[in-house]
Parts: structure tokens; C-alpha cells; sequence
């Protein structure tokens, strides 16, 4: 009579095929990791730059009218135009 035994289990991975896909795995876990973590940074960099931009544009001083003398200043009547927010508060 033969007894035939077979393998509890079929074979599996070799030692270098599963360090390759412990690598591999954690690899994908730290670049994923990283990438939420540095993405928020990377939108406020963008979001600040953005804002730094767009108030540089608007804060741009207007054109001065040429210099005219205190006296001719003082002689001249007052021209002043009534326009925009407030303008009705004089």
C-alpha cells in the first residue's frame, strides 16, 4: 500500500518575489502619502502667488497731472467731478 502526500498548500511566492512586492507596495503607499501632503502646500503656493498677482494689478497708482503752482491753484475754482460710491454725501 502507498500513501501518496500531497501539499497542505500549493507553492507560493519566492523570498525575491515577495521583497519585490513589499518594495513595490510600500513604495506606492509613501509616493501617494507624499503627494497628499505636498499638495495643499503646492495650492497655497499657487493660491499666494495668484493673490500677490492680481493685488499688484490693481494697486497700481494712477497717473499724477502735472505740478501747477499754489497761486494759480488758489485762483483757479475749484472743478471737482461727483462720481462713484458717495458721491451724493457732499
Amino acid at each position: 500500500m502507498s500513501v501518496q502526500v500531497a501539499a497542505a498548500r500549493p507553492a507560493g511566492k519566492s523570498a525575491g518575489a515577495a521583497a519585490v512586492g513589499v518594495i513595490v507596495t510600500l513604495t506606492i503607499f509613501v509616493v501617494t502619502f507624499i503627494a497628499f501632503l505636498v499638495a495643499p502646500v503646492i495650492a497655497l503656493i499657487v493660491a499666494f502667488l495668484a493673490y500677490t498677482a492680481m493685488r499688484s494689478r490693481g494697486s497700481r497708482p494712477a497717473p499724477r497731472p502735472a505740478a501747477t503752482s499754489e497761486a494759480a491753484h488758489a485762483e483757479a475754482a475749484p472743478t471737482t467731478t461727483s462720481y462713484g460710491f458717495g458721491s451724493g454725501a457732499r
